[in-house]
């Protein structure tokens, strides 16, 4: 079969087909991160890439790899401080830190601030237990 590739189940290829019923304004997103994560499997690098990531036009996620925290941020489209809503969550308890900013990039840094000081908390814990 000259020209031709062999199509391996999807299985067979490490993959799985599902259907997510989602908002239209983050079906693009879904689209994006799932190309993403079949070139990652394709290189061989299946790992997230460390940052935000662009969720939709108006919500963000930042997961630290070492506990699984996860920092969100939504613009609310309010006027002022109000703006920008920041969460971050963790397994085991649902929402441990929010609050709100007129900014993105202060929501960015109070979220990540704030999940240092759970992760640190954490640990802490942790290791007096």
């Amino acid at each position: 079969m000259r020209g031709r590739s062999v199509s391996l189940p999807l299985q067979a290829r490490g993959l799985r087909r599902v259907t997510l019923i989602v908002p239209i304004g983050c079906a693009e997103g879904l689209l994006f991160l799932a190309r993403e994560l079949r070139a990652r499997q394709r290189a061989g690098t299946t790992s997230a890439t460390p940052g935000w990531r662009r969720l939709s036009p108006s919500a963000e996620l930042f997961i630290d790899p070492d506990s699984g925290a996860r920092c969100a941020v939504r613009d609310t489209g309010a006027i002022g401080a109000e703006r920008y809503y920041w969460t971050v969550s963790a397994f085991g308890e649902r929402q441990v830190a929010e609050g709100r900013t007129e900014e993105l990039t202060e929501a960015r840094a109070q979220a990540e601030a704030a999940s240092i000081e759970y992760i640190a908390d954490w640990r802490h814990e942790s290791k007096s237990e």
